[in-house]
């Protein structure tokens, strides 16, 4: 299958991406050589400086990619930021916090909120020892939220705690845009979090939740804009000057 052009359908929106090279797409096949080179490479312990700079780069931008696309193909009204008690919990320890984590998720799926949709990731503390865990949420209002009394400084949203989670401190405010927060989510996947987790899970979802729908086609430019110009409402292009390829990103939120 040969295209010049990939679509990725969202909850809310559609993000077009046109090449200026034509490729040639076996479904899975493909994506599993590339994935299969990428992991020899970023194994490898002999590989150079500058090629496990790229290797890094391309860990990243992939674990990027897919919290963007399950972030995208979903509706979200909470976003939480998830503390543990230092006191009850070695948050320096990842496997520790992730046993925690994950053993209240899946209480919190089968005692409160069956049909909870979530995504969540790891973060760093500034002292780069300790975790925590930043994530959205949806159809989980079974949740117990108390007002904090405090009111976010960006957003000026209330500020509720989760009484729910019992390792530590948590707040909660509610998603007013979800590609707006789906692209601030990805913002913590950062190249500190990555080195340190290497071959450990980099993000947590629930199995019900959405991904893109995502079709391969080819099409001009020309013909590309003259049916879609009116719902174009960002783009972007950028050039791989090493791959002698440009790529051109739109976002079609009308469709």
């Amino acid at each position: 299958m040969l295209y010049d052009t990939r679509v990725k359908g969202y909850a809310k929106g559609v993000q077009v991406t046109m090449y200026s090279k034509t490729f040639e797409k076996s479904e899975t096949q493909e994506e599993k050589k590339i994935n299969e080179k990428f992991t020899k490479a970023f194994q490898n312990e002999n590989r150079t400086e500058e090629s496990a700079k790229d290797c890094m780069r391309i860990s990243i931008n992939q674990t990027k990619n897919r919290i963007y696309d399950i972030a995208r193909s979903n509706d979200w009204s909470w976003f939480f930021t998830l503390t543990f008690d230092r006191k009850k919990v070695d948050s320096s320890d990842y496997d520790e916090v992730v046993k925690k984590f994950t053993k209240c998720l899946n209480n919190l799926r089968e005692r409160v909120c069956p049909d909870v949709k979530y995504l969540f990731v790891p973060e760093l503390h500034a002292d780069g020892k300790h975790y925590h865990f930043h994530g959205i949420a949806s159809d989980c209002d079974e949740l117990q939220f108390s007002f904090s009394g405090k009111f976010d400084k960006k957003s000026g949203l209330p500020i509720y705690n989760v009484r729910n989670w019992a390792w530590g401190y948590s707040t909660a405010t509610q998603v007013q845009d979800t590609q707006r927060v789906s692209s601030y989510i990805t913002k913590y996947i950062t190249k500190e979090c990555v080195g340190i987790l290497k071959n450990k899970k980099r993000y947590y979802a629930s199995q019900n939740v959405l991904r893109p729908a995502i079709n391969y086609t080819l099409c001009t430019q020309d013909e590309f804009l003259e049916q879609f110009a009116s719902e174009i409402s960002h783009c972007k292009t950028i050039t791989v000057p090493q791959a002698h390829l440009q790529v051109t990103y739109y976002e079609l939120d009308n469709i």
